[in-house]
């Protein structure tokens, strides 16, 4: 595996894109202090997935950006790529070139590509791990790295040497494997308390799950018991409410008969009060002729004063006559003659009054029986005709009842 070059942009003193080809065999960097070679390391460090700012040599996570200098300003984003050969195919990828890139914004978002593709940064150091650039496996050796390693205890060049041979992978392996072991370990210790808590609990469960077996198989029949109840209730409301429609349709029938009855009853007492009105006209014409009849008897009345006046003041002048005439017989008689006629006349006259009172009084007697009898028949119907229709009323409202009831 070769690292063909490394492409830098806005990493620490890198603000301009800057790419650096690495030829197969040795190569070398050269130039005074503080021109950026250490740089370079810190970028393949970062670009491998360091997280470790001491590493770095950085006090934060964000200075690995071009801070800015004179009237140039800092950088808003850096990356670093790493380019390798993969033409043997010692990487499992099937690329025959390898890009792997990091990228960093200034608002602290971070991005690890593979080919330009984003990936998680577990999966870029496993990766890489296999190239010999994972963490901790010194494939990088800063300044006074030399000196540590040389002085170095037996188990830390072990541990160096293992490395080195490419354990380190499998060893941040077992170690996650450990440390997912042992949060299984928890989990399962958890589960069994869980197990154990709902053992205790498991008899009371049963025995409520069959007594809710129970009850639902009891609401079941309840519920089939109660529709059956309900269909039999169902059907004695329908039969009921077929009867109420046959009583309903006869109570129709006998309001209307009792109806056609009342408008003949209505027209019998209309033709009734048209009588009574005629015998009460009849009865205003026999006033009329008793007045007119009281009228001539006051009239003959009247005329009889007058002709016993004129009879008083004949006999008046008779006397005188007589006392001047010495025999006034033929005139007398003459006198006496006419004296008879016309009390002839007055009693005449007064007989025919009194026998036209007398008719009078029959007619109008008769008019007043006939009234009375027509007027007591008539209220007689009437009071008949209105017990009769509170009668049917009442049915009616007792059957409606009904219906209202049933319904």
């Amino acid at each position: 595996m070769h690292l063909r070059a490394v492409k830098l942009r806005g990493f620490k003193s890198f603000p301009d894109p800057v790419e650096i080809r690495l030829e197969p065999g040795v190569g070398v960097i050269v130039g005074p202090n503080g021109s950026g070679k250490s740089n370079v390391s810190d970028a393949i460090r970062w670009a491998a997935g360091s997280l470790s700012p001491t590493e770095l040599r950085a006090e934060k996570p964000d200075d690995v950006l071009f801070a800015g200098g004179g009237a140039r300003g800092g950088a808003d984003f850096c990356e670093v790529e790493l380019l390798f050969d993969n033409a043997d195919g010692a990487l499992p990828v099937d690329y025959a070139e390898l890009a792997v890139a990091r990228r960093l914004h200034r608002a602290g978002e971070g991005q690890y590509l593979v080919n330009r593709a984003a990936v998680r940064r577990l999966d870029l150091v496993e990766l890489l791990a296999d190239l010999g650039l994972g963490q901790g496996m010194h494939s990088i050796i800063s300044q006074g790295k030399v000196e540590a390693i040389l002085a170095s205890r037996p188990a830390e060049r072990r541990a160096l040497i293992e490395e080195a041979a490419g354990l380190g992978r499998f060893k941040a392996r077992r170690h996650r494997a450990e440390l997912k072991l042992a949060r299984v370990a928890v989990e399962v210790e958890r589960a069994r308390d869980v197990e154990a808590e709902v053992r205790k609990r498991l008899r009371p469960l049963a025995l409520q799950a069959t007594a809710a077996e129970r009850a639902q198989k009891l609401g079941v029949e309840i519920a089939g018991l109660r529709a059956r109840i309900a269909e039999l209730d169902l059907a004695e409301h329908k039969e009921r409410l077929r009867g109420i429609e046959g009583r309903r349709g006869g109570a129709l029938t006998a309001r209307s008969a009792v109806e056609a009855r009342l408008e003949a009853l209505l027209a019998e007492r209309g033709q009734a009060e048209e009588e009574l009105a005629d015998a009460a006209g009849e009865r205003e014409q026999g006033l009329q002729t008793l007045y007119r009849l009281r009228s001539a008897a006051e009239r003959i009345d009247l005329r009889r004063e007058s002709a016993t006046a004129v009879l008083a003041e004949v006999r008046s002048r008779h006397t005188a006559a007589a006392a001047e005439a010495g025999d006034p017989a033929a005139e007398l008689a003459e006198l006496e003659g006419s004296w008879e006629t016309a009390a002839a006349t007055a009693q005449t006259a007064a007989v025919e009054r009194e026998s036209s009172a007398e008719r009078a009084r029959q007619v109008l007697a008769r008019l007043l029986a006939a009234e009375a009898v027509a007027r007591n028949a008539l209220e007689a119907q009437l009071d008949a005709l209105l017990a009769e229709r509170r009668d049917i009323e009442r049915e009616l409202t007792g059957a409606a009842g009904t219906c209202t009831g049933a319904g």
